[in-house]
C-alpha cells in the first residue's frame, strides 16, 4: 500500500537517527528528513548486491523515488500513479543524492530507472509485553510421557 512518508515512524521515534543497513547515519533524525536538512555525510544508499549506488557504475542516474512533497505527504500528482506506471507521460518526485537532500523537488518521466529506499522501521520503545509461556508438562509429566514413548505406548 502506498503511505506518506511523513506517518512510516511514530511520532515518539522521529527524533531517532536514519541509519543504513550498514549502521552508516544518513540523517540525524527521522524529522531532519522534512525540515530541509542535507545528508549527514556524502550518503551510502545500498543496492540489494550489497553495492554504493553513488559510487556504482551500475546506477548511472544517482536519484531516488519518492513521491512526496517537501513535508512528506504524498504528491498524490506526482508518484507515478501509485507506483505501477512506466510511461513517459506519468510523472514522480525524485530527489538527486548529489544535492545533498533526500526530498528533493524534482519531477521526472517514470520511465526513468532510479532507485526506490526500502526503510525498515525500528522502534526504540518496546510497549509490548511478552506472554508468559507456561511449561506445557511438569517434569514428572514429562518423565511419564518419555517413558511412555520408549515403550511404544501412546497416551
Amino acid at each position: 500500500r502506498v503511505q506518506n512518508l511523513d506517518s512510516l515512524v511514530r511520532q515518539a521515534d522521529r527524533k531517532t537517527p536514519v541509519v543504513n543497513i550498514k549502521g552508516d547515519v544518513l540523517f540525524n533524525s527521522w524529522q531532519d528528513i522534512f525540515n530541509g536538512s542535507f545528508f549527514a555525510q556524502q550518503p551510502r544508499i545500498y543496492s540489494f548486491s550489497g553495492k554504493n549506488i553513488v559510487t556504482d557504475l551500475n546506477w548511472p542516474q544517482k536519484y531516488v523515488w519518492h513521491g512526496a512533497l517537501a513535508n512528506g505527504e504524498r504528491d498524490v500528482d506526482r508518484y507515478c500513479e501509485g507506483w505501477e506506471s512506466e510511461g513517459r507521460e506519468s510523472v514522480g518526485m525524485a530527489s538527486s543524492l548529489e544535492s545533498g537532500k533526500l526530498l528533493g523537488q524534482e519531477p521526472h518521466s517514470c520511465f526513468h530507472r532510479f532507485a526506490v529506499l526500502c526503510i525498515e522501521v525500528s522502534s526504540t520503545t518496546h510497549n509490548r509485553r511478552r506472554r508468559r509461556i507456561e511449561p506445557l508438562l511438569s517434569p514428572s509429566e514429562y518423565a511419564e510421557l518419555a517413558d511412555a514413548l520408549a515403550r511404544g505406548y501412546f497416551p
